[in-house]
């Protein structure tokens, strides 16, 4: 029997594919990364599936690629050893809901389109953090990948979201982590010794993730939007930031230094440069726009009246004292405009500017925040060297103890001219990241190498003894991080 029959035995035959026009569809992504075909395409219903198709793939030593929507940024989802790509898409279903101890369990194909909507209808009193991706992306697969989302700035990355795991090893065992490896829930990592970080990370090279535990937080009931508008990121990053991170005044702090192109269906920046111009103030660098969302929250009025008062008095003071030309100004008061100004608040969200050319990379990173100012002042000189606008992301993480800086590229992806200068730029702003302190998140391959070569070597050494022992064989998703 063929490893073909073998897949329909266990999947059926409709979920099951070698068909070369099927296949296409999982051998690239959006950005830069080379790409690469897998031999077969495979859908499984059930954590049984999953276990058998890995046991089979053990055994012959099959290279399996977990995959859900491929929307990371980063070609992590990309068979670069062929073999079987396992597609989550009908595994998507809520396994448990805990309204008391504020947590539910999914599985890997429930995506953030699936929470928005059982948010909005069953789970009204809570909030789940929402990253700026299309509402096909896995909730489950965001978390592990170290992610960030709409809440970061309160409670830190995705991965501190998750409580327990269930996990498929490179045998085709089922093991648990996190509290629900011995308690009926899944709802704390300790006091137990932390085994999830055996998986987080990792991008599926030591397990396959069947089942995923996450924290929900109660929404604030009350809650206020702000738009911080600024000519020269600067005038942020000097002091302000530090401010309202220590204050601890605001749920969310996010935005970016963007152009109009790169901010098309997502805020509506030709009228607001219009409005800032009417203000007098010209962008430091040409046609960009430092563009800060805020939301502000409190237990009653009076306390979100106080807390707006409060950010209005850093901001008056940040123009007084640093020369700077900060605008405040309240969505609300500006009718449709407003609306429009809301978009990164209602996540998910489809990103339709940046994708015109075809092709997206980034160089996302997580960096010390007092180096965040440094890093996108050289990104600027990165791009101009490579004749291209810079679109530089952030958001102070966990009340400021590090901040998000991702350098947004859109690319013609029929050009091999621009394949190779997006490419050479994008090993420029690592190596810069690197150099003040920050680190890659979601790396691809080539990434992971520059940064191991930097590592400390006994550190790449335990990676790869974790992965040689977890996965032996070297089936799972081989290729990524470099410590095959």
């Amino acid at each position: 029997m063929d490893v073909l029959e073998k897949l329909n035995n266990i999947f059926g035959e409709d979920f099951v594919s070698n068909r070369p026009e099927e296949l296409y569809v999982y051998s690239r992504d959006m950005t830069e990364n080379p790409p690469s075909t897998p031999d077969y395409v495979v859908m499984p219903e059930s954590v049984e599936q999953v276990q058998e198709v890995v046991k089979l793939a053990n055994q012959l030593k099959i290279p399996i690629t977990p995959y859900v929507a491929g929307s990371n940024v980063g070609g992590l989802t990309i068979p670069y050893e062929h073999g079987i790509v396992l597609d989550f898409k009908r595994m998507k279903k809520v396994i448990e809901i805990d309204r008391e101890n504020m947590y539910i369990v999914v599985e890997p194909g429930f995506t953030f389109g699936h929470l928005r909507k059982l948010l909005d209808e069953e789970l009204t009193e809570f909030e789940y953090s929402f990253p700026f991706a299309p509402p096909y992306s896995s909730v489950t697969a965001n978390a592990l990948l170290h992610g960030l989302g709409s809440l970061s700035h309160k409670y830190g990355s995705m991965n501190e979201y998750i409580n327990g795991l269930e996990v498929v090893l490179a045998t085709g065992e089922l093991l648990r982590v996190g509290s629900c490896a011995i308690s009926p829930f899944w709802n704390m990592r300790s006091p137990l010794p932390d085994l999830m970080g055996l998986f987080i990370g990792f991008q599926g090279t030591t397990g396959i993730v069947t089942k995923c535990g996450v924290s929900l937080w109660p929404k604030p009931p009350f809650q206020a939007h702000c738009m911080i508008f600024s000519t020269d990121p600067a005038d942020i990053y000097h002091s302000l930031i530090f401010k309202l991170c220590r204050s601890q005044i605001c749920q969310e702090i996010g935005g970016g230094l963007l152009n109009t192109a790169i901010a098309e269906g997502i805020l509506p920046m030709e009228k607001l440069e219009g409005l800032i111009s009417m203000m007098g103030f010209t962008p430091k660098y040409e046609g960009l726009y430092f563009a800060n969302l805020c939301t502000l929250w409190g237990c009653s009025q009076d306390a979100l009246r106080a807390k707006y008062k409060f950010l209005v008095k850093l901001v008056n003071e940040t123009n007084d004292k640093e020369d700077a030309n900060l605008v405040l100004l309240r969505p609300e008061e500006y009718g449709e405009m407003g609306k429009e100004m809301m978009t990164p608040i209602n996540l998910p969200v489809q990103i339709p500017g940046l994708l015109k050319e075809g092709g997206l990379t980034w160089v996302g990173s997580y960096v010390p925040l007092s180096r965040w100012l440094e890093g996108c002042l050289r990104g600027i000189e990165i791009h101009k060297k490579y004749d291209r606008v810079p679109g530089v992301l952030h958001r102070p993480m966990k009340y400021g103890h590090y901040g998000v800086q991702r350098f947004l590229i859109p690319f013609n992806k029929s050009s091999e001219q621009d394949i190779q200068d997006v490419t050479a730029m994008c090993k420029e702003l690592v190596e810069m990241i690197l150099d003040i302190g920050g680190m890659p998140y979601k790396m691809p391959n080539w990434v992971a190498k520059i940064m191991m070569d930097r590592a400390d070597p006994h550190f790449f050494q335990l990676l790869k003894t974790i992965k040689h022992t977890l996965d032996p064989n070297g089936i799972l998703n081989p290729g990524k991080l470099g410590i095959d």
